[in-house]
């Protein structure tokens, strides 16, 4: 009896020691700048800020006004021209142009990350935590994006370089993780981005992203430099090095999302990060509609950052006729309560919970533009989808659930009144749709922990390691071929001009000497004639 109770309390010190060595990690103080205006984004770093100081770590987040809003025992430093920006950029002439010309775009997000930079380094509350000696980090959190002039930050504090990217993966955020290997399917901008399957498609989409490359090479990277060394008293190798400094990079996304991707260790990927948060429930009134939806319910809801009034008229009109066609009743979401032709089967609201709305087990269709966390809300709750994409991302998040068959997608400017009714009718319809939809739902919960604890136990990894060059490729490791995509697609560009050139002096060339000859002949038989006749 003695010897099992003492192998129990063995056992029992082997489980106690290990839970205190991996809970082992001391208070740290971490430092999370995000500087996007986007509430997706803040809704994503909400819960792990939250989570963080439950753990007892100091948090500091360097964000715009009100994005995130104040969380408790977080201490916030505001930048209110990040605000600014967005309402300028708003309110811009080109807006229009920025979402229909790829290059347009390129410029603009040019000179917007310049502006982003500049406007967080210089903001006083910023500048006065740089300049405070007894200020430190163990771990600075950034966007693995292009706002690259803020690695003077962690370098200032010798922090731990940590990624936290709110949106999807593209080519950016997998070379500073250590990852060339090249991918066509995960660019920056999705302007001008083929979404066919043809080899055709899969070149021009490879020229697409090293067209990318080669703009954040020439110009953009250049841009963040000299912030950099404006505010930094720092050499440019460190700049490119810091490049190399990030440990782990959580990443909103999930491979059950629709792609799975060649990952490297140190990308982790956390997607549904933002559903480990209470959902907001139905108001009672929201509630008996749909409890008593007798044929189901259809959800519409274009995301939080677009305003219905913004959309084409004609698309709008022809949503409400399509949708009073069906038994189903419809939830709208709408700034608009006094919309034209609104049916009694229809109810409008301008911000619905929309997390209860999509679990309600009478929603039977989900018709969005296709932002990730809509669409993860989709997948989670196992709601098929018609995607109405109009920027952004929304093409590509769209066409990974396509591709898993639990959605059908539609050109938002091109659609017709029976092409969107018939597409209605066979996501309603057709089980397939719904079956898929639940496979992918369950594929999406089933995970060996939350996202909120992997999130939080990679933040504390990279804690106690620091240096994770472990975790990164070496260049010595990666094929040489890997580097010469830019190099091709220069030769081909260059070549194809050169050859043309020299084609065109060739053809001209060719015309002029043709044109000598019918002279050079008549010459000839005069020099001839002048022969004989002094013979003669």
């Amino acid at each position: 009896m003695r010897l099992e109770f003492s192998w129990l309390a063995f056992v029992l010190c082997l489980f106690l020691q290990q839970d205190l060595y991996q809970d082992s990690v001391q208070a740290a103080n971490i430092l999370g700048i995000f500087s996007y205006h986007l509430s997706s984004h803040n809704l994503v770093v909400l819960p792990l800020a939250r989570a963080l100081v439950k753990r007892g770590h100091n948090v500091t987040l360097i964000t715009p006004v009100g994005m995130p809003p104040d969380i408790e025992g977080v201490r916030h430093i505001r930048v209110p021209k990040l605000n600014q920006r967005v309402q300028e950029m708003i309110e811009c002439d080109q807006l229009l142009d920025f979402f229909g010309s790829k290059w347009i775009a390129s410029l603009m997000a040019v000179s917007m990350l310049y502006n982003m930079s500049s406007d967080i380094l210089s903001d006083k509350g910023v500048q006065k935590m740089l300049q405070d000696r007894n200020e430190h980090f163990d771990l600075v959190m950034l966007e693995p994006s292009a706002l690259e002039a803020l690695y003077g930050v962690v370098e200032h504090y010798n922090a731990t370089l940590m990624g936290f990217s709110g949106g999807n993966v593209n080519w950016s955020t997998e070379e500073v993780a250590g990852n060339f290997a090249p991918s066509i399917n995960d660019p920056i901008s999705s302007l001008g981005y083929s979404r066919g399957n043809s080899l055709l498609s899969k070149i021009y989409n490879w020229v697409h992203i090293t067209e990318e490359k080669l703009l954040t090479h020439l110009i953009v990277r250049p841009s963040q430099l000299r912030i950099f060394k404006k505010f930094f008293d720092f050499s440019e190798q460190i700049f490119y090095n810091m490049r190399d400094k990030y440990s782990v990079i959580l990443v909103n996304n999930h491979f059950s999302m629709g792609r799975v991707r060649s990952n490297v260790p140190n990308i982790i990927e956390v997607g549904g990060l933002h559903l480990t948060e209470p959902a907001e429930p139905c108001d009672s009134k929201l509630q008996r509609f749909m409890d008593d939806a007798e044929h189901g319910v259809i959800y519409f809801s274009m995301g939080q950052e677009i305003m219905v009034q913004f959309l084409p008229e004609d698309m709008q009109q022809n949503l409400m006729k399509s949708l009073v066609q069906f038994n189903q009743r419809v939830v709208w979401k709408t700034e608009l309560y006094n919309m034209s032709n609104k049916s009694d089967n229809v109810y409008v609201i301008e911000q619905p919970p929309q997390r209860a709305v999509l679990a309600h087990p009478n929603t039977r269709l989900f018709i969005t533009n296709g932002g990730l966390l809509s669409v993860m809300e989709a997948v989670n709750s196992g709601v098929p989808i018609l995607g109405l994409p109009l920027f952004f991302d929304q093409f590509i998040n769209l066409r990974n659930v396509n591709l898993r068959g639990m959605a059908e997608v539609l050109d938002a400017n091109e659609m017709s009144l029976e092409i969107l009714t018939s597409t209605i009718r066979e996501l309603l319809e057709n089980p397939k749709y719904a079956l898929n939809a639940k496979k992918m739902s369950q594929s999406f919960r089933d995970r060996p922990m939350s996202p909120l604890d992997t999130a939080v136990w990679w933040t504390e990894y990279a804690l106690r390691n620091g240096d994770a060059s472990h975790m990164r490729l070496k260049m010595e490791d990666i094929p040489l071929y890997y580097e010469w995509d830019w190099v091709l697609l220069l030769g081909l560009r260059f070549g194809i001009v050169f050859g043309s050139v020299i084609y065109v002096v060739y053809k001209l060339f060719q015309k002029t000497s043709e044109g000598r000859r019918p002279l050079q002949e008549p010459l000839r038989h005069l020099s001839l004639l002048d022969r004989r006749s002094q013979t003669q």
